[in-house]
Formats: structure tokens, C-alpha cells, sequence
């Protein structure tokens, strides 16, 4: 299984970002992240296809439980 982000490309700014986090995901692996595998250009979208992961994201773990900001600073290394 994969996970499909698609991100648009109709501002200058989401082009910008989007390379971005291509170039960071493709170039940083780690077992805490989950896998960059390709990237396609469709109408006007960037699609970025990634090891799928059943659970949730940082964020939402964050928004779901109070951490002390040095068990924030944990979670965000690890």
C-alpha cells in the first residue's frame, strides 16, 4: 500500500514548497520518517507517493494530548 499527497502547483509559493519537500524527503531517509518512493507532475498537481502509514499524523498526536515542551522536543528528534 501507498499514500498519495497531492499538492498544488497553481501558486509560484506551493512550487517552491513542493520541490522542497521532494528534495527533503528523497534526501533525508530515516526509519521515523516515513518513505519518500516517487513523484508525478498531474494537471497542474504534484503528487507525491509515500509509504503508507496507518495511524496518525505529529499533529494530530500534538492537538490530541498536552506534551511539556521538552516532551514536544522528543517526539519532533525521534
Amino acid at each position: 500500500q501507498v499514500a498519495i499527497k497531492k499538492m498544488s502547483l497553481l501558486e509560484e509559493v506551493s512550487e517552491d514548497l513542493a520541490v522542497n519537500e521532494v528534495l527533503a524527503m528523497r534526501d533525508n531517509r530515516n526509519a521515523n520518517i516515513v518513505t519518500y518512493l516517487d513523484s508525478y507532475l498531474v494537471d497542474g498537481e504534484l503528487w507525491l507517493v509515500m509509504e503508507f502509514m496507518d495511524s496518525s499524523t505529529l499533529s494530530d498526536v500534538l492537538k490530541a494530548v498536552y506534551l511539556e515542551e521538552g516532551q514536544t522536543g522528543a517526539v519532533c528528534r525521534e
